[in-house]
């Protein structure tokens, strides 16, 4: 733990090697629960921010690092079709869905040109998956318009979940180099010259019978298959957050 509080890993997968894995792979959204649940939980992140993209009077730029499958701007387009989207994801198997939203899509935030400025830029569980974290949101803070803003959501290392299963808690893996705390991303932010609008817990939306089972397996260490049931919201283990880029 650095003194800003942030949790961070001793060994790591090699840079090089990191991106070759993310460069290939299947949806990354939960493939044993329902998808239904995925739009539920981005439909509770787009309330936090629906006050910055209701603007009719100008075409908001906004760019999505990590858009996955494009879920989220697929509703942000439904709540203001008037935005230019530009999207940053690695895995290049997501591409062919992204170009559906927009021409606008990288592999990675340097091909993005240099003129391009941006109100909005979105995060959703990237920053505890970069390594070198500090140059990536001096890189990000290129593409900001004055004033501009950072949203983004990441696990909580605080929260009641990672407390009751401790080293069993799931984001304690490989793929995380880092993981924040609500004071630990407030003082990053700080240190870059951001301005705090919000950070809050996210409410994620999960069928119970998917509970059930990671439940179990984790604990217990056994595999049951649950049935569905129906699904559930709760703030579980991670909290929302959004910035404002200092004029």
């Amino acid at each position: 733990r650095c003194k800003c509080g942030m949790l961070t890993t001793k060994i790591f997968i090699n840079e090089k090697v990191l991106k070759h894995l993310y460069s290939n792979m299947k949806d990354n959204v939960y493939k044993d629960d329902n998808k239904n649940n995925d739009i539920k939980t981005k439909k509770n992140y787009l309330s936090q921010i629906e006050r910055i993209l209701d603007s009719r009077k100008k075409k908001l730029k906004v760019l999505e690092v990590g858009a996955d499958n494009g879920n989220f701007l697929k509703l942000i387009k439904e709540f203001n079709d008037n935005i230019n989207f530009t999207i940053v994801e690695p895995n290049k198997n997501m591409h062919k869905k992204l170009k559906l939203l927009t021409k606008n899509v990288y592999k990675d935030i340097k091909q993005i040109p240099r003129t391009e400025k941006f109100d909005l830029v979105i995060a959703i569980h990237v920053f505890d998956h970069i390594p070198n974290l500090i140059d990536f949101l001096k890189k990000i803070g290129t593409k900001l318009k004055k004033g501009g803003s950072i949203y983004g959501v990441v696990h909580d290392e605080k929260s009641v979940m990672a407390k009751i299963l401790g080293n069993r808690w799931q984001p304690y893996s490989p793929q995380h180099p880092h993981l924040f705390n609500p004071n630990s991303i407030n003082y990053l932010f700080k240190s870059l010259n951001y301005d705090k609008s919000f950070i809050t817990k996210t409410i994620n939306f999960f069928n119970i019978g998917f509970l059930l089972q990671n439940l179990f397996a984790v604990i217990f260490k056994i595999k049951i298959n649950f049935p569905s049931f129906f699904p559930i919201g709760l703030k579980l283990g991670n909290f929302s957050f959004l910035y404002k880029k200092q004029n």
